[in-house]
C-alpha cells in the first residue's frame, strides 16, 4: 500500500465532496465507504457543542471508525431499519469549500453544508460547518477524516439522526 500524501488540490476536493454527496442522496453506500481510507474517522458532536470540542471529552452523535460505519450502513440498508425503510430522499449540498492548510496527516478541507431530508411527509433540514481531512493514495483522493458541527441547537421534531450527514 502506497503512504498517503496531503497535497490534494480545492479541484480534487470539491469534485470528491460532490460525489460524495451524489452517492449519499443514491443511497449507494458501499460506493460511498469507497471513498474513505481504512483509518476513517467520522465525526458529528451533539448540537451546540463548541467547534473545538473532542469526542474524548464531550458526547457525539457519531463517532465512528471504519468499523463502525460498515456496521452503521449494513444496518441502515435492512429492511429492519424502519426509521429508514423506506428510505429517506435527500438532498445534501456542500459550499464555500476551501484548502485551510495542508500537514502530515492530509489537507484540510473547510466549508459549510445543508442536507434536506424528506421522509413521510416531514421535511428536516441540517445545516453547519463542514471540516474534511483527505489524503492521496496513489492516484485516488480519499477522506480520512469528516466531521459535520450542527449549526442547530437541537435536532427536531424526531431528536434523531437517522441519515449520513
Amino acid at each position: 500500500m502506497l503512504a498517503p500524501r496531503s497535497d490534494v488540490t480545492i479541484d480534487e476536493a470539491e469534485r470528491l465532496i460532490y460525489l460524495e454527496a451524489e452517492l449519499l442522496d443514491a443511497w449507494r453506500l458501499d460506493d460511498w465507504l469507497k471513498l474513505y481510507t481504512d483509518d476513517m474517522t467520522y465525526l458529528v458532536p451533539t448540537p451546540g457543542m463548541p467547534p473545538d470540542c473532542s469526542p474524548d471529552t464531550s458526547l457525539f452523535l457519531i463517532n465512528d471508525d471504519r468499523f463502525r460505519m460498515e456496521s452503521r450502513v449494513k444496518r441502515l440498508k435492512k429492511r429492519t431499519a424502519h426509521s429508514e425503510f423506506p428510505h429517506s430522499t435527500t438532498v445534501h449540498m456542500f459550499s464555500n469549500l476551501r484548502v485551510a492548510g495542508q500537514d502530515s496527516e492530509g489537507t484540510h478541507v473547510n466549508g459549510v453544508f445543508h442536507v434536506s431530508r424528506y421522509r413521510d411527509g416531514i421535511t428536516d433540514l441540517f445545516m453547519g460547518r463542514v471540516r474534511y481531512r483527505l489524503v492521496k493514495q496513489g492516484d485516488d483522493v480519499l477522506i480520512r477524516t469528516k466531521r459535520c458541527d450542527l449549526g442547530v441547537d437541537e435536532l427536531v421534531p424526531q431528536g434523531r439522526l437517522t441519515i449520513i450527514l
